[in-house]
Formats: structure tokens, C-alpha cells, sequence
């Protein structure tokens, strides 16, 4: 389950300790009152140990009482009180420890413009320039701004056409981990590629064990969760496909190996993909300062940004909560892949993310992904070199 913080309750404060100078007035004032009700009351002569104990001493027995009983419930208190803050602590640095948990990238694979095999597509989204071109729709209508995979023809031929390539890819990838490693399987195409999952695993060499349906980086949130006791790798394969692509668009393949601990020389050189933050409440804010804990930076360590879908790079609330928690993040190094290649639907944050991974290994410098799925699903991710 997600790491929220926010469900911990609040530290309670210790009860306040009890007043001397007040036990000390009721102390007189019982002392005054036992000894007038005594002069009031009593039938036979004033002297005497009965007269003066009735007088004085029960008053100053009774308030010992008090004041033994009080001062032994403050402690009860004191205690049940650190007691349950200890529990609370404990649940806190549990947590935190649980949300700072990260994965190694092992490879990856990006199928569009932006393909590993295409360096100067990479550079053309860092000088943020367009590479969308305008297509008609099928079903006619004014031309629109629209980045397609090479393949054309009917959506399922296009599946058919893409469906050996991700296979190849991906037994490519997992060739590299031991034979031992058990390495789970994660596919977020959405309603497309819908045979993809049993190709994969009847057709790489490496046994896959499929994880639970989810999209996008709640996958890799998941994943941290419940695997990450023992040494496993997790491929992740997302697709995005339009058949009625939508204005400012794109299509994009992406295949991704990560594991949970550092495989020796596999590869040289990696980085870390730390646990994402999933913003649902709209509060970009808290969001932003989760992902800063969870990988541990400094607020001026973070440095470039990658942003998709929606219009949260040039946006008040995104702006604030960046100026409060990563202020060495300025606005010249925040690049929205969309205004470049077009969103990307389902495979928009995992292509942010490869495109961090590619940028972090260039420069060993951490980097943020910002992705909206949705209005109430936005990701928030960090790499950080090795």
C-alpha cells in the first residue's frame, strides 16, 4: 500500500504536571476547614489528641492522599503517554524507511521519436523542440498535432506489427539477470496489446510471474511494497496506441527492467528509481515533499524536471510547491515532453521516467518526473545517480 505519513497520528503532548503552589492552597484550605468544623462541632472540651488529630491531622492526612494519588496519576499518564508516542515514532520511522525504498535500473527501451537509437531526438525535447507533425483524423476533419510510431494500418496491426519487437526487447533485458532472480511482469497498455502478457511469458526464456493490474508508477509503488524482502527484478512493459489520436498527442512503447537490489557490473553503471509519490487530493504540495523524502535530496540537489500531461509545469500550484521544496529547481530547467512528442496516454510516465534515467546517467544529476494521468492521479517520481 502507498506511504502515507498523514494517517500516523500526531505526537500527543504530555499531560501537564500537576501545580504545587494550588495543592498547597487546598492544603490550607482543608486545613482551615477541618479545623473550623472541629471548633464548630465538637461537643466536649477543646484539648487533647482526639480534638487536635480530628482537627488538624485528618485534614493533612486527607490532602497527603490527594496529593499521593495525584501525582501518582501523572505518572501513570506520563507513561501511557511516551508509550504511545514511542509506538507512534516507531510507526514514523518505519514508514519513512518503507517510502525511501528505490529500485535499480537495469535497461530500458523507449519505441518513438525519442528511441535509444536516436541521441539527437533526445537533445531535441532538452532545446524543447517540436517534433509532432500535423495528421488528418480517420475519420476526417482539420489536421491535428499528433506524433505516430512508424506502423500504420488498422490498431491490431499495429498491436501484431509491435508485438515481436517488445518480446525481443524484453528477452534482450532480462537476459542480463541471474537465472536465479525471480523477475515479476507488470503490463500497463490499458484495453490494448491484450495478448501481450501470455506472450511474454511463454516466449522469454526467463520465467516472469505476473503482478496485479495497476497503471502507471503505482506499479513500481506496489512493487516496493510487496517484493522487496528478497532480491527480485521487475520488467515493466507499458504501450500507448491512438486509433483516433487526440490534439497534442503521441505514441509511445516502453520496456523497462528494474530490480530491488544492485546486480554486480549489471549494468557498469545505474541509477536509482525511488519510490513515487501518487497525488489523488490534489495537494501538489504535500505530493512534492513526500517524493523529496523519499529520495533523501537536499532541496537544492534537485535540478531538472521532466513534466506530461496537463499544464502542470506552468502552473501556480506547481510552481509554489516547487519554489518551497526543491528550490534549486528553476523554471528554464523544467522540460514538458509534451510540447515535443506529444502525450503519451498510459506510457506517458514511464517515458518521462526513461527519459530521467538517460538524463541522469548523461549528467549524475538527480532529476524529477511530474505526470498527470488525471486531475485526481498525478506521479511524482525521482532518479538519482548511482
Amino acid at each position: 500500500m502507498p506511504v502515507e505519513l498523514e494517517r500516523i497520528p500526531v505526537q500527543e503532548k504530555l499531560p501537564p504536571r500537576p501545580s504545587f503552589k494550588r495543592w498547597l492552597l487546598l492544603g490550607i484550605a482543608m486545613l482551615l476547614a477541618g479545623a473550623a468544623a472541629t471548633f464548630l462541632f465538637w461537643k466536649g472540651e477543646r484539648s487533647g489528641a482526639a480534638f487536635w488529630g480530628l482537627s488538624t491531622g485528618l485534614p493533612v492526612v486527607l490532602w497527603g492522599l490527594l496529593i499521593v494519588g495525584r501525582y501518582f496519576g501523572y505518572v501513570l499518564l506520563c507513561g501511557r503517554c511516551e508509550r504511545k508516542n514511542a509506538t507512534t515514532a516507531a510507526r514514523y520511522r518505519a514508514d519513512v524507511a518503507r517510502g525511501q525504498r528505490f529500485a535499480w535500473l537495469i535497461g530500458e527501451v523507449l519505441i518513438n521519436g525519442l528511441g535509444s537509437a536516436s541521441p539527437m531526438t533526445h537533445e531535441a525535447v532538452l532545446a524543447k523542440k517540436p517534433l509532432m507533425m500535423p495528421c488528418e483524423p480517420v475519420d476526417g476533419g482539420n489536421p491535428i498535432r499528433h506524433r505516430a510510431l512508424a506502423a500504420t494500418g488498422e490498431i491490431a496491426d499495429r498491436e501484431d506489427h509491435y508485438l515481436p519487437a517488445i518480446t525481443a526487447h524484453a528477452q534482450n533485458l532480462v537476459s542480463l539477470l541471474p537465472s536465479t532472480l525471480t523477475c515479476y511482469l507488470a503490463v500497463d497498455t490499458g484495453e490494448q496489446f491484450s495478448t501481450l502478457p501470455s506472450l511474454l511469458q511463454k516466449n522469454v526464456t526467463h520465467p516472469l510471474v505476473r503482478i496485479r493490474d495497476l497503471t502507471g508508477l503505482e506499479l513500481l509503488d506496489y512493487w516496493l511494497d510487496c517484493h522487496y524482502d528478497r532480491a527480485a527484478a521487475l520488467l515493466v512493459v507499458s504501450a500507448q496506441l491512438y486509433e483516433h489520436p487526440p490534439e497534442d498527442s503521441g505514441e509511445a512503447i516502453s520496456v523497462l527492467l528494474l530490480t530491488n537490489c544492485r546486480l554486480k557490473d549489471v549494468p557498469d553503471v545505474s541509477v536509482k528509481v525511488h519510490r513515487p509519490q501518487i497525488c489523488r487530493d490534489g495537494n501538489l504540495d504535500r505530493a512534492f515533499e513526500r517524493v523529496m523524502m523519499w529520495s533523501g535530496l537536499e532541496k537544492t540537489a534537485l535540478k531538472q524536471a521532466w513534466t506530461s500531461g496537463g499544464q502542470m509545469a506552468s502552473g501556480d500550484i506547481f510552481s509554489k510547491a516547487r519554489e518551497a521544496h526543491a528550490p534549486g529547481l528553476k523554471a528554464d530547467k523544467i522540460t514538458h515532453i509534451d510540447t515535443v512528442v506529444g502525450f503519451a496516454g498510459v506510457a506517458a510516465p514511464w517515458q518521462a521516467l526513461q527519459l530521467a534515467t538517460r538524463q541522469c546517467l548523461n549528467d549524475s544529476k538527480a532529476q524529477l518526473t511530474v505526470t498527470e494521468l488525471a486531475e485526481d492521479n498525478r506521479q511524482l517520481c525521482i532518479v538519482t545517480p548511482e
